[in-house]
């Protein structure tokens, strides 16, 4: 029997992970088992018996030991790492006497997870205004233009994500 396969592209912001997470859930109630992330917003899939699993995505950064440690427990909590896609981990675990399981402990684990990547945009952003800067010091050309462009437009992306996570961080310590 031949093996069915599928790939999707879906878009998802990080601060809109959990409905990621939610549409993944879906597509293996329909029988569509992720079977690794690709390219940011490229999901391939496996067909296979419809079943009920939560996904949870984490971003974690940092050196390979503490990566290891990281996945270690992870897997001892019995969650299947299903793959990565840059520094967004995607894990798996069955329904539980029909419930979703928790990756996440309480609100503040999960805060942490959005302040994790908060920082690593907030360390990223003067890289890309200095890659700016270096830009506009060069001639005046098209691809200048278009590279000048391309951008600003993941500026105003990071603002866009800076700004949405501090809200969603302060959601969650809110209450």
């Amino acid at each position: 029997m031949e093996r069915r396969t599928m790939t999707r592209f879906r878009w998802f912001w990080a601060w809109n992970d959990d409905r990621e997470e939610r549409w993944l859930e879906e597509m293996a109630r329909q029988g569509w088992h992720l079977e690794r992330p690709g390219f940011p917003g490229f999901y391939h899939f496996a067909a296979g018996d419809p079943r009920d699993v939560a996904y949870c995505l984490d971003f974690r950064s940092g050196s390979l030991a503490k990566l290891e440690e990281y996945r270690q427990i992870c897997r001892d909590a019995g969650w299947e790492e299903v793959g990565r896609m840059g520094s967004w981990y995607y894990f798996r675990k069955e329904f539980q006497d029909g419930r979703r399981p928790e990756f996440f402990s309480d609100r503040a684990s999960r805060a942490q997870k959005y302040q994790r990547l908060l920082l690593f945009l907030l360390v990223m952003l003067p890289l890309v205004l200095n890659g700016l800067r270096l830009l506009h010091r060069r001639e005046h050309t098209a691809l200048r233009d278009v590279l000048g462009g391309l951008y600003g437009l993941i500026l105003l992306g990071m603002a866009v994500a800076i700004i949405r996570l501090f809200m969603r961080i302060r959601r969650l310590k809110k209450g």
